[in-house]
């Protein structure tokens, strides 16, 4: 009977296409099919199948029971790794219809800033009233700009701050650990009030160089993971390595992730703590996870309380780009780490251990949210899809009815060809 409600599910749930799992009961299919999706570099949700859609040309779109509609057009330089990059739903949505945005404003090759803005919903057909809040690096205050490392994510912590994570734009600022007196204004993790002002309480809210005040950790080479914990509150990243070692992040006030002498854990690097530019009251954390050999880590995503059951509740789903992969790691009792055993107990993937993706076929993977329906969805830049993540529906009442019906129906004409 299962076997037949499965293949009913199966058929009503769409087609699966190349992307899987290793849990089988895990079902793919394309959330957006029918509509046109050019580079999707986020997705968030506000309502029952309702929400945004952001892609990296600069365009930003609304989905609303199946149709898709566009609401801003920003003028966006898009060479390398610029665009729109990163978007936050404000939790006062309801009644403010508050909508940010991180890009890289400018046109084509030519860049002027990597601007966050807040955006209004006007309730019917746009995106309006566009407010600047401030500014990770430009092109006037003579520095490096990129054109890579730009970090885009953004996330509301349950604090009610507003958390984005920037690239280091390949500057040598305080926040590279390179000098210690000129801020880069890029490479680090801010964290900043609704409307752009920073924290009376933020790790460096007292300092005398402004530049640093609204950074919750800093000596990030480049991010595109920024993620919360339901369960604890705590914020986490992913960060890119260079040629090694890419990172996964438990964040904590005053942090400094180690770019650019250290990648990884400090014991596998030459440099040391010493050779970092701290700040008063900052202090270096080695990563919960690295990956010696870089996967192009983009998005996490923590799966406590997601349709995907119980039995994910300690999981953490993070993507990449290089290969299309889904990882999935366990968090301990306590959430503040990984339950890490075998070739992966020193907390390093090393080439050659026994280490498996979760997930294959997800293209350039560049967010993961969860929907009000507790499914998770998969924005792949490469693929131009929105994927929808579920466990298959449990089978009905009228499942099991029909199946038995099926197999009753079966037997009985068994049995009239053996009396014939």
């Amino acid at each position: 009977m299962r076997a037949l409600a499965v293949a009913l599910c199966l058929t009503f749930a769409g087609t699966a296409f190349a992307q899987s799992f290793s849990n089988p009961s895990l079902i793919v299919s394309n959330f957006l099919l029918g509509n046109s999706i050019s580079d999707p570099t986020g997705i968030r949700f506000t309502g029952a199948n309702q929400g945004f859609v952001i892609e990296k040309g600069g365009t930003v779109k609304r989905f609303n029971n199946g149709a898709l509609s566009t609401v801003l057009d920003l003028s966006v330089a898009t060479n390398s790794e610029r665009g729109l990059l990163g978007i936050a739903i404000d939790p006062g949505y309801a009644q403010n219809g508050h909508v940010y945005l991180y890009y890289s404003a400018g046109s084509g090759s030519t860049w002027t800033e990597n601007r966050l803005a807040r955006y209004t919903w006007d309730g019917n057909s746009a995106l309006v009233n566009p407010v600047t809040l401030a500014s990770f690096g430009s092109s006037s205050d003579g520095q490096t700009n990129g054109p890579n490392h730009n970090g885009g994510p953004l996330v509301f912590g349950q604090d009610g701050k507003l958390y984005g994570a920037t690239g280091d734009l390949n500057r040598n600022g305080i926040e590279q650990n390179q000098s210690s007196t000129t801020s880069a204004r890029s490479g680090g993790v801010y964290r900043l009030n609704p409307d752009g002002s920073v924290p009376l309480d933020n790790p460096f809210a007292g300092n005398a160089n402004q530049d640093v005040r609204p950074w919750y950790t800093y000596g990030v080479r480049n991010s595109f993971g920024l993620a919360v914990d339901p369960v604890t509150g705590r914020i986490w990243n992913t960060e890119n390595g260079p040629g090694s070692y890419d990172e996964i992040n438990l964040l904590s006030a005053g942090m400094n992730s180690g770019w650019r002498p250290i990648m990884g854990p400090d014991s596998r690097d030459s440099n040391s703590t010493s050779d970092l530019v701290q700040l008063p009251g900052a202090s270096y954390q080695d990563p919960q996870f690295s990956f010696a050999q870089p996967i192009g880590i983009t998005a996490m995503h923590f799966l406590h309380g997601s349709a995907w059951g119980p039995q994910y509740d300690d999981a953490v789903l993070v993507g990449e780009t290089n290969r299309g992969r889904m990882w999935l790691l366990r968090l301990n009792e306590d959430r503040d780490g990984f339950v890490l055993t075998g070739d992966v107990a020193d907390g390093v993937l090393d080439p050659g251990d026994a280490f498996a993706a979760f997930g294959t076929g997800f293209n350039v993977v560049t967010d993961i949210q969860r929907g009000p329906d507790g499914a998770l969805y998969i924005a792949a830049l490469g693929a131009d899809a929105v994927y929808r993540v579920a466990p298959i529906p449990e089978p009905t009442t009228w499942a099991l009815t029909l199946a038995g019906l099926a197999l009753v129906g079966l037997a009985a004409r068994r049995q009239r060809r053996r009396l014939a």
